[in-house]
């Protein structure tokens, strides 16, 4: 047997009308995900919690977005944005944070998580009135983001 063993990686691939989502490598220890996502698309803001809190290092691979993390620990949530590009190379999400992020231009994004996907411990968090507020009005949402309950309306 041999130390170095070949992997699939062309795990399932969902495709809506906001681009795709391909599981490249999921194991009980790490998730790696690829995703396009169309200007104006927002993913997010999510994040699993006990008993499956996960870290995420999070890369752009073309485009252009607009990250947003918020803090869950504190009950206010706030909400920190920047901007990603490819130039900004890997970056680390810490389990506390709920993460998301705003396609500016078409763009391809990677991320592993340390753990498996666990539906049951994510929670979903909308940030609509703070994109609008940025100047990013009508985000392009899934359905389970958009049913979202506000991230202020949530805290703690």
């Amino acid at each position: 047997m041999s130390a170095f063993e070949a992997v699939d990686a062309e795990g399932p691939r969902f495709e809506d009308a906001r681009g795709w989502l391909q599981v490249l490598h999921e194991s009980e220890r790490c998730v790696l995900k690829r995703s396009f996502s169309k200007a104006g698309v927002f993913r997010g803001l999510h994040a699993q919690m006990t008993p499956s809190p996960q870290t995420k290092v999070i890369r752009v691979v073309s485009g252009l977005i607009l990250d947003a993390v918020a803090d869950l620990r504190e009950a206010s949530r706030p909400l920190e944005t920047r901007e990603l590009s490819p130039a900004d190379g890997w970056v680390r999400i810490a389990p506390h944070y709920a993460h998301g992020f705003l396609a500016i231009e078409d763009t391809l994004f990677e991320y592993m998580c340390d753990g498996r996907y666990d539906e049951a411990s994510e929670q979903a968090f909308a940030i609509g009135d703070e994109l609008a507020a940025m100047g990013y009005d009508s985000p392009i949402l899934s359905a389970k983001d958009r049913a979202a309950p506000p991230l202020r309306a949530t805290a703690a």
